[in-house]
């Protein structure tokens, strides 16, 4: 079976690999110059980490992950200690380990022994049309090839997507994002203390700060609510100084970790109505192609690996394809639903108006700045594979 795999960023690798560990083979086409991936960090809890040693690459992502010591909250005015999620204690829990990455490096190990001569860089496609029997693909540097099956692992903006269900009508979120870098050194120690993966919330906004390769470099990266800035986007370069206004009257740490910002990028927020439009016939959409979720619960990269993971054992399990197709969705689109639809929630409570009512529910410990996540978690992916999904009535389709 000749499987073709759009897209070379995390999921697209990622199924690769699954797919080389249980004894397919499939080419990569990406459309870029070169394999990398855009943003500077990426978290990993344990539901995805297993499926990432399930298919072999446990040292790997060891050997250039942090494992998470917790996130440790601050009021963002105050000071003030709010609460703690110590993720030492989930990965014990769970069986696997919690990490933090540079995405530049979890993607250098999905590259790991992936044979170069099936990645096949500077191609991006142009058309696609399923035959009923296999796959036709055009890309926009002359190349035309055909495949028995189309993994679609091309993005938010998947062209797959586009050919298969038209245009996309994505909604802003009236929240934006600010990104920035620093050299760990740079980065007073009292400023990360005592975790070193710190959370500053306050009204309408949330700061995120935590340590990567190693100590060597500091991410931050932020969420407001707002309406001045509706570009949807990845890296538009920012302002640091609006980056900085974006955050009145903070603590003196946060203070002095975003004086160090030299240099940032920004991006609106956008959802896409929750779909089951995953793909059909003998192509078949995983990750942000299939699932784009807004990044309030840290799942984007782990719902696609969780994908990955999903897809190659369907296929391993049986000759129809298309069948296999079905059968993945499923399992998948129930539970990646509720995890998009934790991911719009999360966001509310830790941008409450209201500190001393937020204060009072986080210590009587009727809401939490991290939602309820361990249903999400606590997955299986080895074990419960094939198996109907668990979700909660909250996250569940209404419908």
């Amino acid at each position: 079976m000749k499987i073709a795999v759009v897209g070379g960023g995390l999921a697209g690798l990622a199924a690769a690999q699954a797919f080389a560990r249980f004894g397919m083979t499939a080419e990569v086409f990406e459309q870029a110059p070169a394999l990398g991936e855009i943003g500077a960090a990426v978290n990993i809890s344990p539901n995805a980490s297993r499926a990432l040693i399930a298919i072999g690459l446990g040292e790997g992502i060891a050997a250039v992950g942090n494992l998470s010591p917790g996130i440790y909250t601050r009021n963002m005015q105050t000071g003030e200690y709010l609460e703690f999620n110590d993720r030492r204690e989930t990965a014990a829990r769970y069986g696997a380990p919690y990490y933090t990455f540079h995405r530049a490096d979890l993607l250098d190990t999905l590259a790991t022994n992936l044979d170069r001569a099936r990645v096949h860089l500077g191609h991006r496609l142009t058309t696609i049309e399923d035959r009923g029997d296999r796959v036709t693909l055009t890309f926009a540097n002359g190349v035309k090839t055909e495949a028995d099956i189309v993994i679609g692992a091309d993005g938010v903006r998947s062209v797959i997507r586009h050919a298969l269900y038209g245009a996309d009508n994505p909604t802003y979120t009236g929240q934006m994002v600010w990104r920035a870098l620093l050299n760990g050194a740079d980065v007073p120690k009292e400023v990360m203390e005592p975790t070193g993966h710190i959370q500053w919330i306050g009204p309408g906004c949330h700061l995120l700060a935590y340590y990567i390769r190693g100590e060597k470099l500091v991410n931050i990266v932020t969420q407001e609510d707002t309406d001045k800035w509706v570009e949807e986007g990845w890296s538009t370069r920012g302002d640091p100084d609006e980056m900085r206004r974006s955050f009145p009257n903070p603590e003196p740490r946060l203070a002095r970790l975003l004086s160090l910002v030299t240099a940032c990028s920004k991006w609106g927020l956008f959802t896409r109505p929750l779909t089951g439009n995953w793909g059909r016939g003998r192509i078949q959409l995983i990750g942000d192609a299939a699932h784009a979720m807004v990044p309030n619960a840290g799942q984007g990269a782990a719902q696609a690996f969780e994908d990955s993971y999903i897809l190659a054992r369907w296929l391993a399990a049986g000759s129809d394809p298309v069948e296999a197709f079905a059968n993945f969705r499923r399992v998948r689109i129930p539970r990646v639903h509720g995890v998009q639809r934790l991911s719009i929630g999360n966001a509310r409570f830790k941008h409450m108006q209201d500190s001393a009512e937020q204060k009072a529910q986080i210590a009587a410990k009727t809401a939490s700045v991290h939602g309820s996540s361990d249903w999400v978690w606590a997955f299986n992916t080895v074990e419960d594979w094939d198996k109907d999904p668990v979700v909660p009535a909250v996250y569940a389709d209404p419908n």
